[in-house]
């Protein structure tokens, strides 16, 4: 694990970011009751099976998802995810507090887009969640984790069955690199 830079200062403390994070804390209580009961929303991995059925309900793939990434349910969902995550890490203590980030520069080389601009067909211009110091590739975008939702096959053309449950921490995961560690 890193230290966090400067770079990753300015990506926690974005004000569009904080802005956002604020609105979405906000709006969590009137989004979770318009979605079913409140306390079904729990951050659990149960409650991100809910919400799986919910996204595969709504929209029929990536495009639609894309196009909506700027209304109430994706956002309120993209939250949802991300704090999932970061709870999840958060409660297994074996790794760094994962923080929200926002890279107003993204990495691919495009040019800035604006805060979750549903024209731009990238997750790069939405919120991350990563450890403080993590590099490019150990970010994890939720609203990249509900796109690989409609995903089939693997970089290897193997067939795959993405859930958003996959994205918590596993702690089987810590135990194998323990194993490895041992070795």
């Amino acid at each position: 694990m890193a230290d966090a830079t400067d770079e990753d200062l300015d990506r926690q403390r974005h004000p569009e970011l904080l802005s956002w994070l604020a609105e979405r804390e906000a709006a969590f209580e009137a989004w979770a009751t318009a979605l079913g009961l409140l306390d079904r929303w729990d951050f659990s991995a149960r409650s991100l099976d809910a919400l799986e059925d919910l996204v595969r309900e709504k929209f029929a793939g990536v495009e639609e998802v894309m196009a909506a990434k700027d209304g109430e349910f994706v956002q309120g969902a993209t939250w949802y995810i991300g704090e999932a995550v970061r709870r999840s890490y958060a409660e297994c203590g074996t790794h760094a507090p994962l923080v929200w980030m926002y890279d107003p520069k993204p990495p691919t080389g495009r040019a800035p887009s604006a805060f979750f601009d549903p024209a731009s067909g990238v997750v790069t211009d939405t919120p991350f969640v990563a450890e403080p110091g993590a590099v490019e590739g150990g970010w994890l975008y939720p609203l990249g984790t509900l796109n690989e939702l409609y995903s089939t096959v693997d970089e290897w053309d193997e067939p795959i069955e993405p859930r958003l449950r996959g994205a918590l921490h596993d702690p089987d995961e810590d135990e194998d690199e323990d194993d490895e560690e041992q070795w």
